[in-house]
Parts: C-alpha cells; structure tokens; sequence
C-alpha cells in the first residue's frame, strides 16, 4: 500500500489508536506508581522509573501531535522533537527494566532455533 494512507486505512487505524491507548497507558502507569507505597520498591530508582515511563508516554504523544499537525509550518521541530525522543527512549531502554524485554525474546529465539 503506498504512502499516505487514507485515514481508514489499517495502518492509520492502528497507529492512531495504539498511540492514544499508549498516551493514557502511561499517564495511569504514572499514576498509579505515584499513589503506590514507596517503601515497596528501590528508592533510587523511583525518579528514573517514573522519567522513563513518562518518555514512553511523550514518544506517544509527540507522535499523535506529528500525525495531526504533519501537514502544518510546525512539522520540522515536531518531527525533531519526536525523533530524539525515539532516540533518547532507545538509548535508554537497555539501562531500564524494559531490557528484560529484548532478552526474553532473544532467549525464545534462540530456544526455538535449538528445539525446531
């Protein structure tokens, strides 16, 4: 299917609505990790788990504002703002528990390739 999608079209449709599920996804993630007992998890890493999730929700967010101002004057510093969120959230996913993430699925790999 070429470039631009047609608004109801399935990537449009998935990209909107994963993206708005994120958004809110994380605002609650936020929430409730502010609400929760403290004294439960390591201290010093509450800020960095908290900043995290937060970029995650900004990644999402930036990128439903690029998708409905991608057409306007403020697309280049939109587009610049979002990317390097991207960016800084790759940067950052392996020194953050989502790596846990990248491993499992490289582990499921590799036993699938020994097993199959």
């Amino acid at each position: 299917m070429p470039a631009p999608y047609p608004l109801w079209s399935l990537p449009k449709i998935a990209g909107i609505s994963g993206g708005v599920l994120l958004a809110l996804g994380c605002v609650e993630m936020i929430r409730l990790k502010l609400k929760s007992d403290s004294s439960l998890g390591a201290q010093n890493a509450f800020g960095g788990e908290v900043g995290f999730i937060g970029l995650l929700g900004f990644v999402a967010f930036s990128g439903l504002i690029l998708y409905f101002l991608g057409d306007t004057v403020l697309m280049p510093t939109l587009l610049v703002l979002h990317l390097g969120a991207v960016l800084a959230f790759f940067v950052l996913t392996p020194f953050t528990k989502m790596a846990h993430g990248f491993y499992r699925m490289a582990a499921l790999v590799r036993d699938a390739q020994r097993t199959g």
